[in-house]
């Protein structure tokens, strides 16, 4: 063993850490920023004004109302077909077969019976009945009576209006 006294409660220190500051650090060469910016707009001009005037000279407002005053023409696509052909044909085969079945003839179905009504005096009695039980079981004072008859004019009126105003005929 060495002569030299160990000293268990020293310990070294780990070297500090340096930061180097802004002026330290090696500058890195700047990008020239990017310039971002609309490309040129090109109209074509697809129809002609139809009073020869040039596509560049404003337009008064008086031309837009002898445009509007003239006769009008009748629309060029608006032409029936030129000749039958065997679409023609077979779609009015189609049709006479079809009305050959009876399948183009429509009748007016029978109005069936609502079940509106029924299901409304149902809900309306059995859920009456159903309060009137329950202030039967309940302790009879007058703020369970206040609340019992309470409930069966609020229930009722809600039931009228979700059965007649909100529902559709079922």
């Amino acid at each position: 063993m060495s002569d030299v006294p160990r000293n268990p409660l020293k310990r070294t220190m780990p070297p500090k850490l340096v930061i180097p500051s802004e002026a330290e650090l090696p500058r890195e060469p700047e990008a020239t920023p990017r310039t971002f910016r609309f490309k040129p707009t090109e109209f074509e001009r697809a129809n002609t004004p139809s009073d020869n005037t040039p596509g560049n000279t404003p337009i008064d407002v008086k031309q837009h109302f002898r445009r509007a005053a003239a006769p009008k023409s009748p629309a060029a696509g608006l032409t029936q077909a030129k000749a039958e052909n065997e679409v023609h044909a077979m779609l009015r085969a189609n049709l006479a077969k079809a009305e050959a079945k009876g399948l183009n003839a429509v009748r007016a179905q029978p109005r069936r019976t609502s079940r509106r009504t029924r299901d409304y005096w149902l809900l309306l009695i059995g859920g009456n009945l159903l309060v009137i039980g329950l202030l039967c079981v309940m302790s009879k004072n007058v703020m369970t009576l206040a609340f019992g008859f309470s409930a069966m004019v609020f229930c009722s009126l809600a039931l009228t209006w979700i059965m007649w105003g909100v529902l559709d005929d079922y």
